[in-house]
């Protein structure tokens, strides 16, 4: 089942680089590259695509999984989300994004019951552990991506790294 499921590790819009901004002409062409990412895992045989449902990438992927799937790719979307109202104190824009996402995600995996220091991350090694392929926009930025990336890394995933960096991993990153 593993070598069937893709997922997800990227920035919250405020941690994505200046350039790629929402409405902006590079952020236009990181969801392009973003969606031939996707099509391409579904070429490979991916069916199902884990998102951690943060604010920015983990909800543009989801939702172009879901633009993906209503034109007849047959592919879905699954959902890990650290826990139960997580969104709660997001702005309205992306509460409402996360909502109407999180409704049509075939699958949803509440990894904790409530807020703990440790559910974000336990919620990225989850995505990992039940993946072999992850699509990512990582460009060196510490914090959960650096560790979703480098733990994807040491588990031998796949790694589609949409900032086209080839960048040296050392456990001091994490």
């Amino acid at each position: 089942m593993k070598s069937t499921i893709c997922c997800f590790s990227g920035y919250r819009p405020e941690k994505m680089p200046q350039n790629i901004q929402e409405g902006s002409a590079a952020f236009a062409n990181m969801l392009q590259r973003l969606r031939q990412a996707i099509c391409q895992a579904s070429d490979d045989g991916y069916r199902h695509f884990l998102s951690g449902m943060s604010r920015g990438f983990d909800l543009w992927a989801a939702e172009i999984v879901l633009e993906l799937q209503a034109q007849g790719y047959a592919i879905d979307l699954w959902a890990a989300i650290a826990y139960p109202g997580m969104h709660q104190y997001w702005e309205p824009r992306w509460q409402e994004r996360y909502n109407i996402v999180l409704s049509k995600a075939a699958k949803i995996f509440p990894v904790f019951g409530q807020y703990t220091q440790e559910c974000y991350t336990v919620r990225d090694r989850f995505l990992v552990e039940q993946s072999s392929r992850c699509i990512c926009f990582f460009d060196g930025t510490p914090g959960g991506t650096a560790y979703t990336v480098n733990y994807a890394r040491r588990s031998g995933l796949i790694i589609v790294n949409l900032a086209d960096m080839q960048l040296t991993f050392d456990d001091s990153t994490q």
